[in-house]
């Protein structure tokens, strides 16, 4: 997480506000933040995985490879 938080400057002058450029900033922050929610997912459901095979592995099997096909 070392990413800087991008800052937001306030509005000094009383500029009208293109609202197609807002639109497409809060489109860009909303489909950046669900691309980085379903990588962190992925990576826990990986882990989750990863730990029930190391847990059946070290209890059921006991270290030994699994004996497919019976």
């Amino acid at each position: 997480m070392g990413k800087k938080k991008q800052e937001i400057e306030p509005m000094k002058d009383k500029t009208p506000i293109d609202e197609n450029i807002l639109f497409k900033h809060i489109s860009e922050i909303i489909e950046n933040r669900k691309t980085r929610a379903g990588s962190y997912a992925n990576q826990e459901v990986t882990l989750m995985f990863w730990e029930v095979g190391h847990y059946i592995n070290s209890v059921i099997l006991e270290g030994k490879r699994a004996e497919y096909g019976k």
